[in-house]
């Protein structure tokens, strides 16, 4: 075939079957006056959407461009033997809109993959303080010497809006699994038990600070018993029901039908001490969790408008971690004395 122009004869490219697109100079006559196309220039290709690939730019930057796409750099026809290699037409330089030769653009480096940072680990308890919880799971299973399978795990669900927020958690610990659990939530999951040992000496060097520490301590109780095999006996799976009794939400029905005669081991005492050291950070990370942020448009008769509006910061936890909310208020200096008395603050 004929073509006019300026040529670019393509070599096998290492993404080759995959498609291209170039993009050249508009010559749209909002951008430039005088002849609207140059012999032989060519300022747009037809090709589906889906056929999309790769974008270059013979642009400076700024200014107007039109976008050409092109197929795949190389491809060998099967039946015929034949070797095709495709040219991409492009406009004279010396029409450019811009004057720089095309061994002189301006290269921009970008990327879609975004940076990756490792989480503060005071920010990482004080998420886990709001979301995380520590599971004990037992199921019945005939291949077991005593009839039940204990799995271990630590876990955080949250809405999948927050998926790349569990990414980065996951990075940081560099332990367990992330997925979505659902059209709307997510999931972190770490139940594998030489990993466990990362969550567990992660909370012992940054402990927990609200009510959910009882619970950790628990689970760190059955952890140690699940990596001693013990939970393999009779004995040592009747010492992990005793904790797992009030360990979340105790028993279900089937592990208290089953273990009628299991003495509960006593709750850890939770006393709230302070926030630890490097506040910010924890307080970040249980706000990620916990906390709102309002704005409320409501009638009011002293307005010439009819309405007010007011900007509403807000945390809402269980009665039993009232001391921490108090805590949290004591941080931003604004504790308010009359806290809801209700089941929750």
């Amino acid at each position: 075939d004929m073509c006019f122009g300026k040529t670019l004869n393509w070599l096998k490219l290492s993404n080759s079957g995959d498609t291209l697109k170039h993009i050249v100079p508009s010559h749209s006559r909002k951008a430039m006056s005088g002849q609207n196309n140059y012999l032989g220039m060519v300022t747009s290709y037809m090709m589906n959407e889906n056929e999309m690939g790769y974008r270059g730019s013979k642009s400076d930057f700024n200014q107007s461009v039109k976008e050409q796409r092109v197929d795949g750099s190389y491809c060998i026809q099967a039946k015929s033997n034949k070797m095709q290699l495709r040219c991409t037409l492009m406009g004279f330089e010396r029409n450019y809109q811009v004057k720089i030769p095309t061994n002189q653009l301006n290269n921009k480096s970008f990327s879609t993959l975004s940076t990756q940072t490792n989480i503060n680990s005071w920010f990482i308890t004080g998420f886990s303080d709001a979301e995380a919880s520590f599971i004990i799971s037992m199921y019945r299973d005939d291949k077991s010497k005593t009839g039940w399978r204990v799995t271990p795990n630590f876990s955080i669900h949250i809405h999948n809006k927050d998926l790349a927020l569990l990414e980065s958690l996951r990075d940081t610990l560099g332990v367990g699994k992330v997925r979505q659990n659902s059209s709307s939530t997510a999931v972190f999951r770490v139940d594998n038990i030489q990993e466990l040992q990362v969550i567990v000496d992660h909370f012992t060097i940054y402990p927990l600070i609200g009510f959910k520490v009882s619970d950790f301590l628990l689970f760190k109780q059955c952890y140690d018993l699940i990596k001693q095999k013990q939970h393999l006996t009779q004995d040592g799976l009747d010492k992990i029901v005793a904790l797992k009794c009030n360990l979340n939400k105790g028993l279900t029905d089937v592990l208290m039908e089953a273990f009628p005669n299991i003495v509960a081991v006593p709750r850890p005492h939770y006393k709230f001490k302070d926030i630890p050291g490097e506040a910010d950070y924890w307080i970040s990370g249980f706000v990620a969790g916990d906390s709102t942020f309002c704005v409320s448009i409501e009638k009011s008769s002293e307005n010439k408008v009819g309405h007010r509006v007011r900007l509403i910061f807000g945390t809402c936890l269980h009665i039993r971690d009232r001391e921490l909310l108090i805590g949290i208020a004591n941080y931003f200096n604004i504790l308010n004395n009359n806290l809801m008395a209700s089941k929750y603050i």
